[in-house]
């Protein structure tokens, strides 16, 4: 043990060259190794903060450059960084007398230089390229997506498909360039790219999307967003309501269309099978499209659409009435065995353009006419005017849920204090007469039944 006390004394008493920085080593205290703060000899509170080595008694484990200082009247240290020649983010001795005195002018000017060192990896954090932070922003929403306040998985591969593409188009043009080196007449210039071929619709999204990558990379909180607030310089982009037939005559000749039998159908016509439930249920199409038999419950007659799926981050609860829940039957004699219900020769969801299409193949222009997503129009119309007796037949609140909106303040307010099944009761008559009124479009001769107490 004599021989080891005699070996740290040894250890240099000051840092005068680099031979003193490879010969430092841990003091030997109260027989223990301890660490031994070595002071350099041109002073300025810099020292060799050197820490034994556990397993090698007697080594160094770790050498750091450190500086010690007092900033409004507190004592702070200042670590500099690890000991070596330079390279691989070491400090040599030269490296560390020229970082004391950076961090002593830094004090001059009133600056505490560890906070400094912070801001400066903040820096060199937000100076990475843009095509980084965009992967990094694409990686988080890959699972995640946020919906009034609430975090629920994307679990759509669709989704994840499409935010690739478009995340691909800005990466294209923008992804070499820091976020402070984009400019606004270039994200102008790439924009009206997409004007001029009149993709006013993928235009608007990609810029959502760049824009939301800026807020993400925007580290320092400056709030540099060239792709913010373009609306005054762009082509506005008017949106026109999907169509929806609401008149008597459309309306019967558009349900006589899709329930007559199609000759060219093949796997029992599940599409044609879709298209009539999404007409009886009026969800958005795409929750059709991919449906999941795991979210049928046949007991009590309902299909809950999970969150994950729903435009509004809540379930949303779908009463079934006699004629869905027979089309369910016929679609479970086909694909029972399945995840997705309305899959046809392999299980997937079908397409987005699936029920469009066959409504285009009957005849029905889905542009000016009528729309799979036009069903909810119809409905939404025709149950909100519906009279009986000369009284209104259903409470607004009503048909709003079962549309699943909830930007109404009233809607939302009876969702969050009775969650997925608010207002059931009068939703499952609601729906149950829908259907019913379709089954009179059809045959006029059926009788349509209404019990009381349908308006809420």
């Amino acid at each position: 043990m004599a021989g080891k006390n005699d070996g740290a004394c040894a250890n240099p008493k000051q840092i005068k060259t680099d031979v003193d920085c490879r010969a430092a080593r841990p003091k030997f205290d109260n027989g223990a190794w301890s660490p031994a703060k070595i002071s350099d000899v041109t002073g300025g509170w810099l020292y060799l903060f050197v820490t034994p080595d556990v397993s090698r008694p007697g080594n160094a484990g770790s050498k750091l450059w450190r500086m010690d200082y007092r900033f409004h009247g507190r004592q702070k240290t200042y670590s500099i960084g690890p000991y070596g020649n330079g390279r691989d983010g070491t400090f040599s001795l030269a490296d560390a007398r020229r970082e004391r005195d950076k961090a002593k002018d830094l004090l001059k000017e009133g600056k505490d230089p560890s906070i400094e060192k912070q801001l400066d990896k903040h820096r060199q954090a937000a100076a990475r390229p843009f095509a980084q932070w965009a992967d990094e922003w694409l990686a988080k929403k890959k699972v995640e997506k946020v919906k009034r306040g609430r975090i629920v998985a994307v679990r759509d591969p669709k989704t994840v498909e499409v935010l690739e593409l478009r995340v691909g188009y800005v990466k294209d043009r923008f992804g070499k360039l820091c976020r402070q080196d984009i400019k606004r007449p270039d994200v102008l210039a790439f924009m009206r790219s997409y004007e001029a071929e009149g993709k006013l619709e993928t235009r608007d999204r990609v810029r959502s999307i760049a824009e939301q990558i800026c807020n993400y990379a925007d580290v320092e909180g400056d709030g540099y967003n060239p792709f913010r607030n373009l609306n005054g310089q762009m082509i506005a982009n008017i949106s026109t309501p999907r169509p929806g037939v609401t008149e008597p005559r459309d309306v019967t000749r558009v349900f006589k269309l899709i329930s007559a039998p199609w000759t060219r159908a093949r796997f029992g016509d599940v599409v044609g099978l879709a298209l009539r439930f999404d007409a009886l249920t009026i969800p958005r199409p795409g929750m059709v499209n991919e449906m999941e038999w795991s979210e049928v419950d046949w007991d009590a007659e309902r299909w809950t659409i999970p969150a994950a799926k729903m435009k509004t981050g809540w379930d949303h609860v779908v009463p079934l009435s006699r004629q869905a829940l027979a089309i369910l039957r016929s679609v479970q004699k086909l694909t029972g065995h399945r995840q997705y219900a309305f899959s046809c020769s392999k299980d997937a969801p079908l397409s987005n353009n699936t029920l469009n299409k066959r409504l285009r193949l009957l005849g029905i222009d889905t542009k000016t006419d009528h729309c799979a997503h036009g069903f909810r129009t119809t409905f939404s119309t025709l149950s909100h005017h519906e009279e009986i007796k000369d009284a209104k037949a259903w409470d607004g609140d009503v048909v709003e849920l079962q549309l699943a909106h909830l930007d109404n303040s009233t809607v939302e307010g009876l969702y969050k204090r009775h969650g997925p099944l608010a207002l059931i009761g009068s939703r499952t008559k609601l729906m149950q007469h829908w259907a019913d009124r379709i089954d009179h479009w059809l045959d006029p001769r059926k009788v349509m039944p209404i019990k009381g107490g349908a308006q809420a």
